[in-house]
């Protein structure tokens, strides 16, 4: 799927960098602009600035840099549509997805197909067991259709001899409906009372699958494709939010039927983790939607490994303006039973008294060991440590170190800053590391950032005729794209050109430019910007003279000579020297 770039700009336009970090990270205000301490290094002092009026974030240790998308996808380590989802959440916008791939549309259209398949077999004779089996666990006809539920008949290939006069072979398999063994495919689910997975979008994207007899496995789960990845979605929350697009509190549950269920008994925002535990990036999604996030999982030990584990997970991505509170159900019930034997005022009530984030977490610092010894102390702190130093809320995190130090009865602020994680890495790509190499000299980086700083100061300088003398080479067409945002719209906000710039090392140059403190006075710009530009010409010029002189020397190496054809190659008219020197550089072979 894609989303329309003119989408990535309003909601750039509408959404306040200052408050996306701010939600995040302690942030003071110093001059023209925000500080924290960076999140993407081991900083000890505030070196990341958050500018309001340029939609922009640069950190002047680690370089690290870019807008609130940028922010988003690497503090919660989301993918670009989650990261765009998010920001529109917050300003009250839908993403308008445009078309999808054609693996990916064709994907979900079978599995769309298989949902309205199976609906059909759940109503027909075939599906009377199913129904039965719904009865008795007190869902409603009602409840059924509104989560689509169906029947997968038992049999071996009804699902595919229904689809496969319709689709490519390859798209079948593709949906994670079927399976295959000695070249015959065969239905993937069957006899199975069906749950169909819905993405946020109401995409059916895959499926679980319960047995209605005594066989193995018990529940049977779509498996991982191009368009599904259990680790980001969570059955019901589309369900959820159709029936309110302003949830403030969202309860995770373990099964589909206790999902179900809930909703069943009035309690319509549960949702479930698709047989797995709670990822980082189902955190990040439940935050997105609501501000009240409830875990309502059994009481037993495997009950209570789910929520830390959900805890390790939530850790990095903690805000103080949502809360995660916790439910362990008394022994022998889930929120299926639970509610359907005590109601929903019960459960309701067990909501209202849920452990908290950190007192959960606290709890089982506190159960490491014996805290009485100096031995028990000391292991419970070196529990401790990693958790600590994976939140990247300073304002939490110190929170956090002030409360295991009473816990532990020793100086934790010290232990967390001599066991501090290495620095994360800012991704680089091979794109980047080749620019690195290619890119030149220490000055002509300078020179780019010199350009830029000037346009962004004084966007209609994009019109000076000095950007003439770059149109017909192509290593300077990065900053004619630049350029021509400026000319397209002079009003343009500079955190906008920033997303539209495709490589890596010229956004970092761009972002040093758009965070620069030297304010330019109009005439310093222009002079700046024609000197830089018309280096560049005369560096060129200068490389040509150098690359020939080594080809007359018969010194040059093979990349040298492919530079030096590129040279003549672009020239308006060549020369009768340059004719003859394009002859011989192409007569010789690498």
């Amino acid at each position: 799927m894609s989303i329309p770039s003119s989408f990535i700009d309003q909601i750039l336009d509408q959404s306040d960098i200052v408050d996306i970090v701010g939600r995040r990270i302690q942030l003071t205000k110093k001059g023209q602009n925000f500080w924290c301490l960076c999140p993407f290094h081991d900083d000890k002092k505030p070196s990341m600035a958050v500018n309001q009026d340029k939609q922009f974030f640069y950190c002047f240790v680690c370089n690290a840099s870019g807008n609130s998308i940028h922010f988003l996808r690497r503090y919660e380590n989301l993918d670009f549509v989650d990261a765009v989802e998010t920001i529109a959440s917050s300003v009250g916008l839908e993403v308008p997805y445009t078309k999808q791939t054609v693996e990916e549309s064709k994907a979900k259209e079978i599995n769309d197909e298989a949902n309205i398949i199976y609906k059909s077999a759940l109503k027909s004779s075939d599906g009377s067991e199913a129904v039965k089996y719904l009865k008795n666990r007190g869902i409603s006809g009602e409840t059924a259709a509104f989560f689509n539920l169906g029947y997968a008949k038992d049999g071996w290939t009804n699902l595919y001899d229904k689809v496969t006069s319709k689709y490519p072979k390859a798209d079948i398999l593709e949906s994670g409906l079927f399976s295959t063994k000695e070249e015959k495919i065969f239905d993937f689910f069957r006899a199975r009372l069906m749950f169909p997975i819905r993405n946020i979008r109401g995409q059916c994207v895959a499926f679980g699958g319960r047995i209605l007899g005594d066989g193995e496995p018990k529940y049977l789960n779509s498996p991982e494709t191009k368009t599904y990845s259990k680790s980001n979605e969570l059955f019901g929350l589309y369900e959820a939010r159709e029936l309110n697009k302003s949830l403030d509190s969202l309860i995770v549950v373990e099964g589909y039927m206790d999902v179900i269920a809930l909703h069943q008994n009035g309690v319509k925002n549960a949702v479930a983790s698709l047989g797995t535990a709670i990822t980082a990036k189902h955190v990040s999604k439940l935050m997105r939607y609501a501000k009240n996030i409830y875990v309502a999982f059994d009481g037993d030990l495997a009950g209570r490994k789910a929520a830390w584990k959900a805890v390790e997970n939530a850790l990095p991505i903690l805000r103080e303006d949502v809360k995660i509170g916790f439910i362990f159900l008394e022994e022998g019930h889930d929120p299926d039973s639970y509610i359907n034997e005590k109601g929903k005022e019960a459960f309701l009530k067990l909501l209202d008294n849920n452990i908290s984030f950190s007192k959960f977490f606290l709890s089982r610092i506190k159960k490491v060991d014996d805290l009485e010894t100096i031995e028990g102390r000391s292991k419970a702190a070196k529990f401790a440590i990693p958790l600590v130093n994976s939140i990247n809320n300073e304002t939490l995190k110190q929170a956090y170190i002030e409360e295991i130090a009473s816990i532990c009865r020793l100086d934790f602020a010290s232990l967390i800053s001599s066991n501090t994680q290495k620095p994360r890495n800012i991704p680089v790509s091979n794109e980047t590391a080749a620019n690195e190499e290619n890119s030149g000299s220490l000055l002509a980086r300078k020179a780019i950032v010199c350009i830029f700083t000037a346009l962004i100061q004084y966007p209609h300088l994009a019109k000076d005729r000095a950007f003439e003398s770059i149109h017909n080479n192509e290593k300077f067409l990065f900053l004619l794209e630049v350029q021509n945002k400026y000319l397209d719209n002079p009003e343009i906000n500079p955190s906008i050109v920033f997303e539209q710039i495709q490589s890596d090392q010229i956004k970092r140059l761009f972002s040093e430019a758009l965070m620069s403190e030297i304010s330019l006075t109009e005439e310093n710009a222009i002079s700046m910007l024609q000197d830089c530009l018309h280096s560049f010409v005369k560096n060129q010029k200068d490389r040509e003279e150098i690359l020939k002189e080594k080809y007359n020397m018969q010194h040059i190496s093979s990349a040298e000579r492919r530079e030096l054809q590129q040279f003549i190659l672009k020239k308006a008219e060549l020369s009768e020297e340059d004719t003859a020197l394009l002859k011989n550089l192409s007569s010789k072979r690498d």
